[in-house]
């Protein structure tokens, strides 16, 4: 399967759900979601396409448009292509459906971007903090409108 093929499987599959899709290369694509559809995008991909693969889960602040994105990487152990997903999401209130349902390593990834950008997964199994220390919960720090965002005084130690 190339990913050609791929991408006419999704967008044919789900013709409304799925927009800007394109192939990067021979083996990367990348397409948004309505976010409504992901979970089931998300199934289809891996039951119909072989993507068996989460690769990661994070989220991205588009503060001049007013919106979030939950990008997802996925992949595959049976073809080369990886696929780029992305769902845009309202800033004042970024939710979206779980995924840890279709891939089960969905729930640390998961777990982290709600953390750190504020973006809801309902119907998560353990939506719990994971990162951040107690003081900082629900102060969204990756967050483009985060108070100390950017530290220009931070250097690399390494």
């Amino acid at each position: 399967m190339d990913v050609t093929e791929i991408l006419k499987s999704l967008t044919d599959a789900f013709p409304e759900a799925i927009f800007e899709a394109a192939a990067e290369s021979e083996i990367r694509a990348r397409a948004y979601v309505d976010k409504e559809k992901a979970k089931e995008v998300c199934q289809y991909l891996k039951d119909s396409l072989q993507f068996d693969h989460l690769c990661s889960v994070c989220g991205v602040d588009y503060i001049k448009r007013n919106e979030l994105e939950v990008v997802y990487h996925i992949a595959s152990y049976n073809h080369p292509v990886v696929l780029t997903l992305k769902a845009r999401l309202p800033r004042d209130n970024p939710e979206i459906e779980s995924i840890v349902s279709v891939y089960w390593n969905a729930n640390w990834y998961e777990r982290e971007t709600y953390e750190l950008f504020g973006i809801l997964f309902k119907n998560h199994p353990n939506l719990k903090p994971l990162v951040l220390p107690e003081d900082m919960l629900g102060e969204w720090p990756l967050r483009k409108d985060y108070k100390g965002f950017p530290n220009k005084t931070a250097r690399n130690l390494v």
